[in-house]
């Protein structure tokens, strides 16, 4: 007899407070000349496997700057686990998505039940992407987009701490932002200005038969007003929505699939295209 499915929560909480223990550790790993894994958000060296954000160096390139193979090859890593298994690193592996998420689950969720512009946040992030890389391209030759990465911010902070024995001043937004959304109850960061997201978003809408949540409306045995799934997600999203714009916002945490398993099940993870 099979028992109740696992819930997916405690794996991907335990993934992203290893990601974010391992970020603080490995700048004092470095220190000590212990060089296996080094780096940060924007490159990061695992055992000689590079792993690169595909932002920065997209703008690396678009400041004419040269572009290694190691670069490419990391930009290229992140990009296919994003084509394959979706925006995971936004649910899995951002410390500032982790913390976010804490800080909504925490707070007043004064927002709790209010519907999202997803024209607006989608579309919000798009345009700051785009108008980063024109303007690094055309007077800054410089990643400007890096200043608006939060895991960046992160990683940087704990590299300053360790080798400069000193706070990075700029680094305060981190909680500052943090503080925000805990009082107004909403992940407004991830929905409105992580220009990071994009690029994982947009690989991951490429591949229909890229892991995601589909829904099953035959399986539905919630009442029409009832939307344990909805009321779970951190990000106001309607998981049981077809709507390309919620789907390109949906970070595959699985946590609308965990507050379906008492509902029918109509909401799972799975590879391949729709039915």
């Amino acid at each position: 007899m099979k028992g109740p499915p696992l819930s997916i929560r405690p794996f991907r909480r335990t993934a992203q407070a290893g990601v974010a223990l391992l970020f603080a550790v490995v700048p004092a790993l470095n220190r000590m000349e212990i060089t296996a894994l080094s780096g940060n958000f924007f490159f990061f060296n695992i055992a000689g496997i590079p792993l690169a954000d595909p932002l920065s160096v997209l703008q690396v390139a678009a400041g004419a700057f040269s572009v290694t193979t190691a670069m490419c090859a990391g930009a290229g890593l992140a990009l296919l686990l994003a084509l394959l298994m979706g925006p995971v690193f936004c649910s899995w592996l951002c410390p500032y998505g982790f913390f976010s998420e804490l800080a909504h689950a925490l707070g007043a969720k004064r927002a709790s039940g209010t519907t999202f512009s997803r024209s607006a946040s989608f579309a919000s992030k798009l345009l700051i992407v785009c108008v980063g890389l024109l303007a690094v391209f055309l007077f800054a030759p410089v990643p400007l987009l890096n200043q608006l990465s939060m895991p960046g911010w992160y990683s940087r902070a704990m590299q300053h701490a360790v080798f400069y024995r000193e706070a990075l001043a700029c680094a305060l937004i981190f909680p500052a932002l943090l503080a925000a959304e805990f009082l107004s109850g909403r992940r407004f960061w991830c929905l409105y200005l992580c220009p990071q997201s994009v690029l994982i978003s947009l690989a991951g809408a490429l591949l229909p038969g890229r892991l995601r949540v589909r829904f099953s409306g035959r399986s539905c045995t919630c009442a029409k007003p009832e939307r344990p799934c909805r009321a779970r997600c951190s990000l106001g999203l309607d998981p049981r929505s077809a709507d390309l714009r919620q789907r390109l916002q949906c970070s595959n945490c699985g946590d609308c699939v965990d507050a379906c398993r008492k509902n029918g099940r109509a909401l799972r993870f799975s590879f391949g295209r729709d039915a």
